[in-house]
């Protein structure tokens, strides 16, 4: 009988407690002649629009070697309605799926809050129907400033190293679905900065599949959004 009123009380308890606090990291898989992919962040946004994706990327003018170098704009899809438009238009034309990373309730925060912080000062805002379009300060870079980097940055910026190391280790940084050109580059520019993270999309899905084997308390759902065909 006690152990039936404890195992009742913790139960209450849980449901008290309410739902964990996570992010989810959205990875577009390539289609068509489109090889590279594509990768976003859905977060909670501690306001009445209740959440919001974080879409980074080439949505403007672009310049340089390969087209490796342009504007960056940040599209933001704040609320249930605009996040569900958002999805439905990925699955129009390719498969994703949607990792969610367990957090602390300050993890998630501050994460939204880096987010938040990073539209402050845009260059300039144009809002559309569903979602509004920031041209940030720093401009978009093929390797250290684009869709998956900017993607993963909010739990770099509140995790310790080590932790998202684990959770991308360097093993997974391979350069999936680059043509060989802009691989090279990819991996140039790497060398210079002396740096080795995963920040392509095809990666961070084999290291995050990997992860939720290994760390499923961390990543704790696995969710496939498919093409509709």
């Amino acid at each position: 009988m006690r152990r039936a009123a404890l195992a009742l009380i913790a139960a209450v308890l849980l449901l008290a407690s309410g739902p964990a606090q996570a992010l989810e990291i959205l990875v577009g898989l390539p289609y068509g002649k489109h090889t590279i992919g594509h990768t976003a962040v859905r977060v909670r946004s501690f306001d009445d629009s209740g959440e919001v994706i974080y879409d980074f990327g080439r949505y403007g003018k672009t310049w340089g070697y390969l087209g490796l170098h342009g504007e960056g704009v940040m599209r933001v899809w704040r609320g249930p309605k605009a996040v569900a438009r958002y999805l439905a238009k990925q699955t129009t034309f390719r498969d994703s799926v949607g990792f969610t990373v367990q957090l602390s309730e300050d993890e998630e925060r501050r994460i939204y809050l880096h987010y938040q912080q990073k539209l402050e000062g845009a260059r300039w805002v144009k809002p559309y129907p569903l979602h509004t379009r920031y041209r940030l300060n720093k401009d978009y870079h093929g390797v250290t400033n684009q869709c998956t980097s900017v993607a993963l940055e909010g739990l770099k910026a509140v995790w310790p190293r080590a932790r998202w190391e684990a959770l991308l280790p360097s093993r997974f940084d391979k350069g999936q679905g680059f043509p060989p050109a802009t691989h090279d580059y990819f991996f140039k520019i790497q060398k210079e900065l002396g740096i080795a993270e995963v920040v392509v999309p095809l990666d961070v899905l084999d290291a995050l599949r990997a992860a939720r084997q290994a760390m499923p308390e961390v990543v704790v759902e696995v969710r496939d959004y498919p093409r509709h065909r």
